[in-house]
Parts: C-alpha cells; structure tokens; sequence
C-alpha cells in the first residue's frame, strides 16, 4: 500500500469520486508503468490556463509576496521556516511546500506519505497578539465548487501540522479562499474576485475521507493483466477531464465483444446504478441486456429500479447495433407539426463566459443556407454585435410569420406553426445566459425585445405566454431522442454518436462527422482546447473558417434528425396509431403584452402565477406520456386493475377494481386531487380536455377490506358521457384499468385574475 496522497488527489475525488483515479494518482510511477496505464500524459488545457492566470495575479502584486527563488519551483525550507515563524515581513507567501516531517494522523492506520504540497497563497496578518494565517488557492473558473474548497481544506489541515512542527503559537483562519475570476471580468487580466468560505464542514469532508475511505482505495489490488485491476471504476461525460480515459476507454471499446464490453458503456448508467449491477453480477453490457427483472430486485436502488428497462434496452441496442424504440410511446417535447423549423447552435466558452458561435439555420423547405457568427476574440462588445445580427435575422422570419398567421386568422386560410430546435439544452441555458450579460444594450433591451421574451434570463421575469404548454419556443432534440429510441452510442448520446447510429440504419443521410480536432469522445460542443486555441491565435488550432464549418455541419445533421423525427411520427399516425410526438403547438404569433424589462409587482405576481401553473401542466403531460409501467414503478400509477363491480349508488356511479400485486405499493391515495380513470388510451390521458371526463374520486380503504380492492366514484354525467362511455364498450376487449394523477391547479387561475383585475384598476 506504498504512495502517496496530495492536495490534487483530495480535489480529484470529491470532483469524480472516482475509485479508480485516486488508487492511479497515489500509485508511483514505476507501479503504474508496470500495469501499464495508458495515460495522456500531455499537460491538461485548465491546468495550463490556472497556471498562467495565477502567474499574473501574483506577479501584478508585487514585493509583498515571498517568492521561490529564480529557477526554483518552491519555496525553500528556510524560506518557509522564515515566514512562517516571523522571520520575514511579506504578507503572501507563494508556493510553499507544506510536506510534513512526521506522518500526519490524517493518514494514520495507513503505510500513505504525504507528496509536495503547495497551496497558491498563504496570507498572513501580525497586528494582533498572534498571527492569523489564510489559506488562498487561485482557479481560473467562474464559480468555486465544492471540489476546489476541500483542496484548500487539505491545504489547511498541513498547515496546521507545520506550525505545530515549528512550535508556532498562531491562528489559522476560520474562512478559507479561493480568488477567481470576476463575474463580469476574463480571464486575460490580472483582476479576481474573491470568495470567501466557512472551511469547517470541507475539513470534516477532508477529514472523513483520509480516515476512512483513502485507506481502502490504496489497498485495492491493480496487478498487470485482464482482470487484474480490482478499482471500481466508471466511464461518463467528465471522464473526457480526465488523463486516464485512454486507459479506462479500452474497457468500453466498440470493438470489444459484448461479453467483455463493461457496462459503462451503456449511455445513462450512473455510478450508483453501475454498483448496484456489480453487486447483482452484471458487469458487461451483455449481461445487463439479458438482465430481465433487474430493476424489481432487492437492493438496486431507487434510480436503477426506476431506469433499469431503459438501460437494458439501450444495452440490446449496443448488442444487436440498430436503434430500437423505446418503452416510452409519446413525447411532449416536440410538436408534430412544424412548418418552419429553426434550428440553433450556441457554443460557450467557460474560461471568459461568453459565446463563442452562434449558427442559425431556418428551414422552408427550399435551399436554406445557415448564418454563422464566430466570436473570435473576448470582450462583451463582440459577442452583444454577433448576437444581434443573428437574433435581427431570426426576428426577421419570427415577425413574418406573425404578419402571416395574423392575416391567415382574419381570414380563415391556413397558418403556420414555428418551432426553435437546439440539439443540446446547455445551447439553449448559454443562450439564456448570454442575454442576460446585454440586458443594459439598448439594442437588446427595445429592438430584439421578442428574443428577451423567447429566452427570458433567469434574472427576468419569464414571459408566461411563451413557457406554457402550447407555446414552448424550443426543443432540446437530444432530449426527445433519448426518450423515444436505444441507440447503440456508448456513454453518451451526443449530436456526433447519434447522427452517426442513425445513419447507420440508413434512418437519415446527414451525419455530423467532424474534423479530426473537432472530435470529442462524449460530446459535439466546441472543446475548450479548440476554443482557447481560436481566442489564443494558436497555429496548430482550427482557425474560425475551420469553426464555420463544423457549426454548419451541426446544424445539418440536427436539421437531419429533426426531419426524421416528423418523419417517423407521420409514419405512425398513418399506421392508425397516435403518433410520437405529443407537444400541440399553435400557429406562432407573438405575445406583446407583457414587458419583462418594465415590469410592476403585480405583473410579476401575475406572470409568476401563470407560468407555476403551465409548468405544472406539462410536467403531468410528460409523466402520463410514459408507459403504464414505468408509471406504476414510480408509484404515480394504480395499473393493471380489473373491474369486479359496477352500480349507482347516491347520484354517483360506483366501482370496485381489483387492483394486481405490483401496484399495491402505489403512492396513489384518497387525499389526491384530479385523479382518473382511464383504459390507458393516450388520446384519453393525455389530453386536458379529456380529464374532466375521466375524473374520478377514491374511497379510503378500510381496514376490514382486502388491498387488492379499491373502491372509487364517478358523477354519472361523466360516466355516461361520451369520453368514458367509449372506453368502457371496449372493455370487453381490453378490460385493464388505470388510475393516474392528471393536473388540477385550484389556486393558479384565480389568483392570476384577482391580479389581472387589480392591474386592470390601477390603470389610469
């Protein structure tokens, strides 16, 4: 159990918790040459960034930082002894080795020394009767996280051990430190913002993995050969950060046989559920595509349970390499009809907060060529420029298609239907973001306000006619894909493995295949390294023609997988059946009457109440699109029942269920509002106009009755009415019943009147 633990391993783990990283990090060199680890031992862009941007903030500083003598990467030991003990008068010390002489109790009970150690900044302050230390670390990012704190917090518990070694009677800081970039500022600078932090419960998290997971991981065995490495490991999106994914990767290789394929492979498996598969000894993607049942076993937990049909389909998918449809039978993210579609791609550098593409393609089905802005250089100015000629141009065909459908109303000729289509969700939230930095830009504030109440910021008021049901402005297609289709893509279903799994099947003729320095592993957004390399000038990295092309070769394929989507809904509406695609859009029109940049009280109460309630709605509508199963195991759904009894009784009509074993353990109960009954026709359950006639009320059991009985009341209005009546003649041939949640919203309507109509008398 011989290695060594650092600051960076601490950080790594609560950033990954990965077992396997952290048994490679503590392991020495010449042990993890005789695996061998195939590691990417090239120096990682953040790092080479966090280095650069703490060189300029400790170096804008001047003489009041001790500093490691020319050549030298640290700070000697008598330096440090000095500052430390009084002996030198700078305020800052930077790159101390905190090494301690004797073993830390951090470690105590295992054989791990402690490596170099240097926090960034070690202040301290002598104006009392005893010295105060800080602990500062310096990250180029836009937010300290968790992960970032227990590294200072580590930094602090060998602090603490140094001045004890020196017999230093001094305080150490209650608040740690960590100086990053400014909110509104970049990352070119010097400036920082500070941000201060309680460090106690980061030292208890610090301190609870030293004394009982750190051991644990370093004795896990990793010996040369097939099955000779015992971490447990998982492969996902942020493994791309990480210098071991080449090793790791081998695992999940396309060309592994099934057999042998792990089963982090299978796109959606999280840590959690891949653990609880090992307990239940299904650890390749074979075994988890023939692993009927696995979700209802003891033990799996709560997302796998509720997962685990999705995740075993997506495994058959990677089996038998075709795309296969999914248990879930509609989607309420997408509408059926679309005549002009829109299509966005929003790319987003994280380093200085900004956008670096937008691409816009609008399709009319003619010859439609796509607008590209690339931001190559920082600075607000440039991104507030491209974002205007690329959002008058989308209001441009917004607002001709407003004049349209207005004259079309007026006189009953044929509308058009418009809808906005990201491939990603993060487009769209950069794009929010993005927005919001140009709220003071008059440009954005008067002549694009439409696109504000598209993409209202988190900081406006949302416009309600634009987030509700019938009106959501954009569609995150990924979304709709992984509700709807396995497709045989490993880890991820990002734009490039999708298209190309669908081009595979011959399902559509425009894959995104991009260029060798585009290519990520689980994602089709720009890289960081393709991005600072464009902000840089670098000579080896893709110049912005090279970026103009890949960002249209996006929008083609997600133009390209919209197209089949519709495509294969009109498929199965001609077939008889209810289609995929559930999302009912009307004609666009805009909505001017609210202003969310000139906004009162009361229309913030107003827009406030309305949008709370089309949220509630389409959150509904998404959960009753699922299959009665995947209902039932969320405990949303009494699915399965039989009717053993039917009477009026009282002005109602009443019926008993007998309701099967699997559903027993409903969360379904009396107290529920809006419940109803349906025979699981999704045009019954899934349309709002519907559940009035379908709605039902349930008796309480009662304990001298059996719980495989459930008793309930309908009105005889709806039970003899038109909608309820023709499910139950067909009964006969379907004689299964179900019991759903629909939305009832009692308060939301009422109170956004009360507000209208107070709004209404303080007009003048």
């Amino acid at each position: 159990m011989a290695g060594g633990i650092s600051a960076s391993t601490v950080k790594s783990w609560f950033q990954y918790r990965c077992e396997r990283k952290t048994r490679y990090d503590i392991m020495e060199p010449a042990e993890q040459s005789a695996i061998p680890l195939l590691a990417d031992q090239r120096e990682q862009l953040w790092a080479q960034l966090g280095n650069a941007y703490e060189d300029r903030i400790v170096f804008s500083r001047g003489p009041a930082i001790l500093r490691p003598f020319a050549g030298k990467k640290v700070l000697t030991e008598e330096q440090t002894r000095g500052f430390l003990t009084g002996g030198k008068a700078e305020q800052f010390a930077w790159q101390m080795n905190l090494r301690p002489k004797s073993a830390p109790m951090l470690l105590a009970g295992t054989t791990l020394q402690v490596r170099q150690t240097k926090p960034d900044l070690i202040r301290v302050d002598r104006r009392g009767t005893r010295p105060v230390f800080s602990v500062i670390d310096i990250k180029a990012t836009r937010k300290a996280t968790a992960f970032h704190k227990t590294q200072v917090a580590f930094y602090v518990r060998l602090l603490e051990l140094a001045l004890k070694e020196l017999g230093v009677d001094a305080v150490i800081d209650d608040h740690g430190e960590v100086w990053r970039i400014p909110d509104n500022g970049t990352a070119e600078g010097a400036d920082y913002q500070v941000e201060r932090f309680l460090l106690a419960p980061y030292l208890r998290m610090v301190d609870k993995f030293c004394r009982e997971q750190i051991g644990a991981i370093a004795s896990v065995p990793v010996e040369p050969g097939w099955g000779g490495d015992k971490t447990f490991f998982h492969v996902y999106f942020k493994c791309e950060q990480c210098n071991y994914l080449p090793h790791c990767e081998r695992a999940i290789a396309a060309d592994l046989p099934p057999e042998r394929r792990d089963v982090s492979a299978v796109a959606g498996v999280s840590h959690e559920a891949k653990r609880a598969l090992h307990a239940n000894g299904i650890r390749t993607v074979a075994a988890l595509a023939k692993a009927e049942g696995i979700g209802q076993r003891d033990g799996v937990g709560w997302t796998l349970q509720r997962r685990a049909d999705q995740l075993r389909l997506r495994a058959r998918a990677l089996v038998e390499a075709r795309p296969m449809r999914s248990r879930e039978e509609h989607s309420f993210l997408m509408p059926p009809r679309v005549d002009i579609a829109i299509h966005l791609v929003v790319d987003h550098d994280p380093v200085d907060d900004m956008l670096t593409s937008i691409g816009l393609l609008v399709q009319k089905g003619g010859a439609d060529q796509p607008v590209i802005e690339v931001i190559e250089h920082a600075g607000r100015a440039g991104e507030a420029d491209a974002m205007c000629r690329i959002f008058t141009l989308l209001l441009d065909e917004l607002g001709a298609i407003d004049a349209h459908n207005r004259a079309a109303l007026d006189s009953g000729a044929p509308t058009l239907t418009t809808h906005i289509f990201f491939y990603e969700s993060a487009e769209a939230q950069n794009l929010q973001r993005a927005i919001g930095r140009h709220l003071d830009d008059p440009r954005i504030r008067a002549g694009l306000l439409h696109i504000v109440r598209i993409f209202p910021p988190e900081d406006v008021v949302p416009e309600p006619e634009f987030r509700g049901a019938h009106h959501l402005p954009a569609t995150a297609v990924r979304n709709v894909v992984e509700q709807l289709y396995a497709l045989p893509v490993t880890v991820s279903y990002d734009l490039r493995q999708v298209s190309a799994a669908l081009a595979n099947a011959a399902l559509i003729a425009t894959p995104y295949l991009p260029e060798a320095a585009f290519a990520r592993p689980f994602s089709s957004l720009l890289s960081i390294e393709v991005i600072r390399g464009l902000r840089e000038g670098r000579a080896d990295s893709p110049d912005a023609a090279a970026v103009v092309r890949d960002v249209a070769a996006r929008l083609a394929a997600l133009s390209s997988i919209v197209d089949w989507l519709s495509a294969a809904d009109a498929a199965e509406r001609s077939a008889g059946a209810s289609g995929l695609l559930r999302l009912n859009k009307k004609p666009f029109i805009f909505h001017a009457s609210f202003d969310p940049l000139d906004v009162v009280d009361l229309d913030v109460l107003r827009a406030m109440e309305v949008l709370e309630s089309r949220a509630g709605l389409l959150d509904a509508l998404i959960g009753l699109a699922q299959p009665a199963s995947q209902r039932r195991d969320a405990g949303r759904c009494i699915a399965g029942m039989k009717m053993t009894a039917n009477k009026r009784h009282g002005g109602r009509q009443r019926m008993t269920f007998h309701v099967p074993p699997e559903s027993l353990m409903s969360d379904v109960s009396a107290s529920d509002f809006g419940l109803i009954l349906t025979d699981d026709d999704p045009d019954m359950r899934l349309d709002p106009t519907a559940w009035a006639d379908c709605a039902i009320k349930l008796w309480r059991r009662r304990p001298d009755r059996p719980q495989r009985f459930l008793t309930l009341d309908m009105s005889v209005a709806s039970f003899d009415g038109p909608v309820f009546q023709q499910m139950f003649n067909r009964s006969a041939d379907k004689p299964v019943w179900h019991i759903d949640r629909s939305f009832t919203d009692i308060n939301g309507p009422r109170a956004a009147a009360y507000i209208g109509a107070l709004i209404g008398s303080t007009q003048p």
